[in-house]
């Protein structure tokens, strides 16, 4: 009994402690006018803010919800501060999962509860039905306009005919005589429309101002989410926007993404949408309240407009040129392939370079690659044309696709045996010993990080010789050591 108490008590605190950081609510989205701008200004303060009215329970009346996705949140604030609600429509348990709340568009009260999380859309007072009339339209019925906005509905993805076009507003006919752009007058003139294709019509039954905008040859279709950058809206069109010869295969390449949801949007518009479950390939759904797991990493990025199809591919990398092995043409893939986990640091392990010359390419292809003017370690340069001086030798190579930094870190040169010396302990939790078997003085040792930083340089010139690692990160190193035989380098741990 006094369990259920204490569990009892910490629940009330807990609903007390939130409702007490909730100081406002806003119904936020494309059906609600627009997400917030990202970046948001720090006086930002959200469109349909909800009326409180008591401690728990929240309130708008009347409020016009369009075609696209929407959410609940507190504080006009997504972190922090913020609380956000969404899930099923019209009622739910709010959750702030990355759900959205996907409702049918229409005028409605809607209510929160800000300590059991319910949400409900009740409906109001039904929106009128418009509709374009005329012999530009090939159903007889009319085309439907839905809501988009307040007072704004909009039809997309319209095939029109050479002919007449009237607007009728809940079986009022108005009319003009301007094309494609225009404002109402209340007479029912005849719209003059011209055959083709419309990414929309659309209509301001207060002001009534219309157009038709005609689509694009080839609609732009772009990456939208939390895992490419932030959710709409953006100043401009969308970032992250594919190419396509056709229309219908739409690529891009490189794309970095963070983990998080995401999703394919046409238009830089919600109108029309895909999104998905799976990860990294599956097959959109149209409109679907699901987004697309993604996974951080750096992708080459392919989507099918008519079958829905869509993959994400981490691109290969691998060194070319006479300086390792030739230069392409090669039977099949390249060899020299290096090897990624996320798409941004590739490795190649023990690779035997001459004195010649390199280069980075992507995809066993000369579309993307990478030369430079500098060995071991550089900075790369796009597709240029100069190559990459080598040095005969042994190399763990490292090459980061973002920053195009790259280094090559010496294994072994020709002349010098691993006898010559003994490494111990290794791993160790605190130094490393290095004995001379040669009767060589050590001259130097260099101990370098997996990304080719030098970390520690002693000078001992003796046969044995000790280096001190506590205050070394855990993690894998290399030890350069050289004596009069030559250098070799090896692989040390430390724990």
């Amino acid at each position: 009994m006094k369990t259920k108490l204490l569990l009892l008590l910490t629940i009330c605190l807990m609903s007390f402690g939130m409702n007490a950081q909730i100081n406002s609510v806003a119904l936020v989205g494309e059906a609600a006018g627009g997400w917030p701008p990202n970046p948001q200004p720090i006086d930002y303060v959200d469109q349909n803010q909800l009326t409180q009215l008591d401690a728990d329970n929240w309130e708008i009346q009347n409020v016009t919800i369009a075609a696209g996705p929407c959410k609940l949140r507190a504080n006009n604030a997504w972190s922090g501060a913020g609380f956000e609600w969404a899930g099923a429509f019209p009622t739910a348990v709010g959750t702030s999962s990355g759900d959205i709340i996907v409702p049918v568009a229409g005028l409605y009260t809607v209510t929160l509860n800000t300590t059991t999380g319910v949400y409900n859309f009740i409906p109001g007072t039904p929106l009128p039905i418009v509709k374009l009339i005329g012999t530009s339209v090939a159903d007889v019925n009319g085309l439907v306009l839905a809501p988009f906005a307040t007072d704004t509905f909009r039809a997309t993805n319209v095939t029109l005919l050479d002919g007449t076009g009237q607007f009728d507003i809940d079986g009022s006919v108005f009319g003009e005589n301007s094309f494609p752009t225009g404002t109402l007058t209340g007479v029912a003139d005849n719209i003059p429309v011209v055959a083709g294709v419309y990414s929309a019509v659309t209509i301001n039954i207060s002001t009534g101002e219309y157009s038709f905008d005609l689509a694009p040859l080839t609609p732009p279709v772009s990456i939208v989410g939390e895992g490419a950058g932030g959710w709409p809206p953006f100043v401009g069109d969308d970032p992250n926007q594919m190419t396509t010869t056709d229309g219908v295969i739409y690529t891009l390449n490189g794309l970095t993404l963070t983990t998080g949801p995401i999703k394919f949007r046409q238009d830089n518009a919600w109108t029309i949408n895909w999104g998905g479950t799976a990860f990294p390939a599956g097959t959109g759904v149209p409109g679907s309240p699901d987004n697309i797991p993604a996974i951080a990493g750096t992708y080459d990025v392919t989507f099918n407009r008519t079958t829905l199809e869509y993959s994400f591919t981490v691109p290969t990398v691998a060194i070319v040129g006479d300086g390792a092995g030739g230069w392409p043409p090669f039977a099949g893939a390249d060899p020299n392939q290096m090897t990624t986990t996320d798409g941004v640091i590739y490795t190649i392990s023990g690779l035997t370079l001459t004195d010649g010359n390199m280069k980075f390419r992507q995809n066993n292809a000369w579309d993307v690659n990478w030369g430079g003017t500098t060995f071991p370690a550089g900075t790369a340069v796009f597709n240029s044309p100069n190559n990459i001086p080598t040095t005969a030798g042994i190399y763990d190579i490292t090459f980061n696709k973002l920053t195009l930094e790259y280094s090559a870190l010496l294994l072994s040169t020709r002349g010098f045996q691993s006898s010559n010396f003994k490494t111990f302990p290794n791993p160790t939790q605190r130094s490393w010993n290095f004995v001379s078997t040669s009767s060589k003085n050590i001259t130097s040792i260099q101990i370098v990080d997996v990304l080719g930083k030098n970390v520690i340089s002693i000078t001992p010139d003796t046969t044995t010789a000790t280096v001190d690692a506590s205050s070394l990160t855990n993690g894998l190193y290399f030890a350069k050591v050289t004596t009069a035989s030559g250098t070799e380098t090896v692989k040390l741990m430390k724990n």
